[in-house]
C-alpha cells in the first residue's frame, strides 16, 4: 500500500524550529485546523573558513564518495525473468594527504576486482551467473516452483572515519537457493595518516593485554547478558569438542576486528559461535577500557565544537556564500541544493533509506557519502525527491556523540526542499 506522510507540529514554532533551522523545517498540516505561521527565512549563513582551532584539533577531513552499482541478468530463454542480481558499493577516499588516499584507493580497487572475479569457489559475477543459469534450466526442466532468482550484493558501512583511523566494514549478502540467504562481514582498518592497512599488532601497545581484556569481556557477556547466553548452548550442541575460550580467541583475526566511535570490537561469522537467528555476534571494549592497551595515536579526537545543519536551494543568493567540500549525485535528473553546517558537526553521512512499518521506522540501505566533519562548510546534493515517503536521509553526530537524522523532502506549503526530523514523519493509509 502506498505510504503517505502525515507530519505533526509537536511544539510551538519558536521552540521546535529554532533548534532545527527555523522555518526551513516546517511542514504545515492542514488537518490540524491551525493557520500556518508567517514565513520566516532561515538566518543567513555566516560562514568563514573552517575554524583553525577545529582543524588543528580534528586534523584534515576524511571524505568518502560511494558509487552504488547493480546489474541484473535475465534467463537465457528470453522469458525476461531475472535470475541474478549482482551489486556492489565502490568507495573513493579523499584525504589531505593524496599519497595516503591513493594507497587506500588502490587497495580497495583490488578488493573490488576480487569481488567481481571471485576466488573460483562459486563466487564472483561470472561464476554466480553460470550457477544461476544452470539452476534456472534445471528448475524449468523439472517443472518445480523453486525460487530461481539468485543475488549477491556488497555494501559498505563506515565504522569510523577521521584523520587517524578509517574503518570500513563490507557486508556481502548472497542468496543461491535454500530457505534463506547468507551474509558475511569483512573489515579493513587504515591509518589515514599513511594509508597503511593496520593489523592487530599495529594498534595495540600490548597485544596480549588486548586479547585478555576482550576475552574477559566476552566471558562476562556470555554469562550475564541475555543476548549472548545462547552461545554456550550452541557450542555444546554443535561444537562439543571445541572449548569456548578457544572459540572466542579465534575471533582475534584480521578482517574480524575494528575500531569504531565507541572503541574496539571483534565479531564472529554466521554459525561460528551461534545460530543463524543469533546472527553475527559482536563484542566491544570502550576506549576507556582500552586505556594503556591501545596506542594513543589511534584514540579518537575530542569533540568540543557544536553546530547545526541547514539546507539552501542552489539558486538562493545566500547559497553562494557556502564553502563546498564536495558534490553528491544520486540521480543526475534530480533537484540540486546545498546542505551546510553552521559550526561543526561530525560523522556526516548521506544515505538511502526505506520505511519499514511495525514501529521499525527508516532503515538504511545504502551510503552515498561520508565526511568526518563539516565546519562552516557544505555539500552540494543532486537527487530525485519522491512525492510520497522520503528515501534519502542525512545524519550526523553532535559534540556529545548523540545522533541526529533528517529526511530530505519537500515542504507541503511551497514545495521547497527541506530537512525534516525523522520523528516528525509517520506513514498512514
Amino acid at each position: 500500500m502506498k505510504k503517505t506522510i502525515a507530519v505533526f507540529l509537536i511544539l510551538c514554532l519558536a521552540a521546535a524550529l529554532a533548534a532545527c533551522g527555523a522555518n526551513d523545517l516546517y511542514i504545515h498540516d492542514p488537518a490540524s485546523g491551525a493557520e500556518p505561521p508567517a514565513a520566516k527565512d532561515t538566518p543567513a549563513p555566516v560562514l568563514t573558513e573552517p575554524d583553525p582551532v577545529v582543524a588543528e584539533a580534528l586534523g584534515g577531513q576524511v571524505i568518502l564518495s560511494v558509487k552504488n552499482e547493480m546489474q541484473s541478468f535475465a534467463a537465457p530463454d528470453g522469458s525476461g525473468k531475472t535470475i541474478l542480481s549482482f551489486g556492489t558499493d565502490t568507495v573513493k577516499v579523499v584525504l589531505d594527504d593524496r599519497a595516503a588516499a591513493e594507497k587506500i584507493n588502490q587497495f580497495l580497487a583490488m578488493k573490488d576486482e576480487m569481488y567481481y572475479t571471485g576466488s573460483g569457489a562459486g563466487d564472483g559475477m561470472n561464476e554466480l551467473l553460470e550457477l544461476a543459469t544452470d539452476n534456472y534450466t534445471l528448475v524449468k526442466e523439472l517443472g518445480t516452483s523453486q525460487n530461481t532468482e539468485f543475488s549477491c550484493t556488497r555494501s559498505v558501512i563506515v565504522e569510523r572515519g577521521d584523520s587517524r583511523i578509517l574503518s570500513l566494514r563490507y557486508r556481502v549478502n548472497s542468496y543461491t537457493g535454500g530457505a534463506h540467504g547468507l551474509y558475511a562481514d569483512r573489515v579493513f582498518v587504515f591509518d589515514t595518516a599513511t594509508g597503511s592497512l593496520l593489523k592487530l599488532d599495529d594498534i595495540a601497545a600490548d597485544r596480549a593485554a588486548l586479547e585478555e581484556a576482550m576475552l574477559a569481556k566476552m566471558t562476562d557477556l556470555i554469562e550475564n547478558d541475555v543476548r549472548y547466553q545462547p552461545v554456550k548452548e550452541y557450542m555444546k550442541a554443535f561444537q562439543p569438542d571445541l572449548e569456548l575460550n578457544d572459540a572466542l580467541r579465534s575471533l582475534f583475526r584480521e578482517g574480524s576486528w575494528l575500531l569504531d566511535d565507541e572503541g574496539f570490537a571483534v565479531f564472529s561469522d554466521l554459525y561460528e559461535i551461534g545460530s543463524y537467528a543469533d546472527g553475527i555476534l559482536r563484542f566491544s571494549l570502550s576506549y576507556e577500557e582500552l586505556d594503556g592497551i591501545l596506542r594513543e595515536e589511534y584514540l579518537p579526537f575530542a569533540r568540543s565544537e557544536s553546530g547545526e545543519l541547514f539546507i539552501r536551494s542552489i539558486d538562493s543568493p545566500r547559497s553562494a556564500s557556502v564553502i563546498l567540500v564536495d558534490k553528491v549525485t544520486t540521480d543526475e535528473k534530480g533537484s540540486e541544493f546545498r546542505v551546510f553546517s553552521q559550526g561543526t558537526v561530525y560523522d556526516v553521512s548521506i544515505d538511502s533509506v526505506v520505511y519499514i512499518s511495525d514501529h521499525v521506522g527508516f532503515y538504511q540501505t545504502t551510503t552515498h557519502w561520508y565526511c568526518s566533519y563539516l565546519s562552516n562548510a557544505g555539500v552540494q546534493v543532486q537527487t530525485l525527491i519522491p512525492d510520497g515517503m522520503p528515501d534519502l536521509m542525512i545524519r550526523y553526530l553532535d559534540e556529545n556523540g548523540l545522533p541526529h537524522s533528517f529526511l530530505i523532502t519537500r515542504s507541503g506549503e511551497d514545495g521547497t526542499v527541506i530537512l525534516l526530523e525523522e520523528e516528525h514523519v509517520e506513514a498512514v493509509g
